[in-house]
């Protein structure tokens, strides 16, 4: 699609989440995500809505500002080469499609502010305190789950290593899958990959005669 065109929908889109209320907005990948995601933005705000821009770097992190804070809505926009990818979640973060807009409201303008270091509080606040010395791993993921592992207590290697776990998430964050040393993978469940990675860390360690099934549960 011609990219003034695709200007336009997120514009248009922008317009349909500032009737909601306030709405996180995060881009990632190119110049292209920022643009798109800066028109959305001016959408919502001439919408009314509260634009809260923020820098966290995979859809997850702005699902859990919208759920955190309150926020109707999280928008993110994800750029691979030309190819754009958009992820719209409710307050719950849960996917969602807008309503169209109705009717103008009062004529008002919405603020546009940022909110800085969202990977930092995302980790921070999944993780919560550190558990003590968990061992090394190795992460491949969102930025956000090398440091929350890191808050976690974990050793974290910039490569595999003998006796290492490896937690992987997807690009945008949503889930993690876990490989304990000699084991097989297996995915914790979580409102998110870090939200999955709390409850893994919180889970009783496993011992030679239950260790964890692919499935997550013990077998004898």
């Amino acid at each position: 699609m011609e990219r003034t065109q695709l200007g336009r929908e997120f514009y248009e889109l922008g317009l349909r989440l500032g009737a909601l209320g306030t709405v996180a907005i995060g881009s990632g990948g190119g110049p292209l995500a920022r643009a798109l995601a800066r028109a959305a933005g001016c959408g919502a705000a001439l919408a009314g809505g509260e634009v809260r821009f923020h820098d966290g770097a995979c859809a997850a992190c702005g699902a859990w500002l919208a759920r955190y804070y309150g926020f109707a809505a999280a928008l993110f926009v994800r750029q691979e080469g030309g190819e754009v990818e958009t992820f719209l979640t409710d307050g719950e973060g849960r996917r969602f499609t807008p309503p169209r807009a109705g009717e103008p409201g009062p004529a008002s303008t919405g603020e546009w502010d940022l909110l800085a270091g969202a990977d930092c509080a995302w980790a921070a606040h999944r993780a919560g305190g550190c558990r003590g010395e968990l061992g090394i791993a190795w992460a491949r993921g969102p930025a956000a789950l090398t440091l929350a592992l890191e808050r976690l207590g974990y050793e974290v290697s910039d490569r595999p290593a003998p006796g290492a776990a490896m937690f992987e998430a997807d690009q945008e964050g949503f889930s993690l899958r876990v490989t304990e040393a000699g084991g097989a993978p297996f995915r914790p469940q979580g409102e998110d990959a870090l939200d999955a990675l709390a409850g893994f860390a919180r889970a009783p360690r496993s011992v030679p005669a239950f260790q964890r099934s692919p499935g997550g549960g013990g077998t004898a």
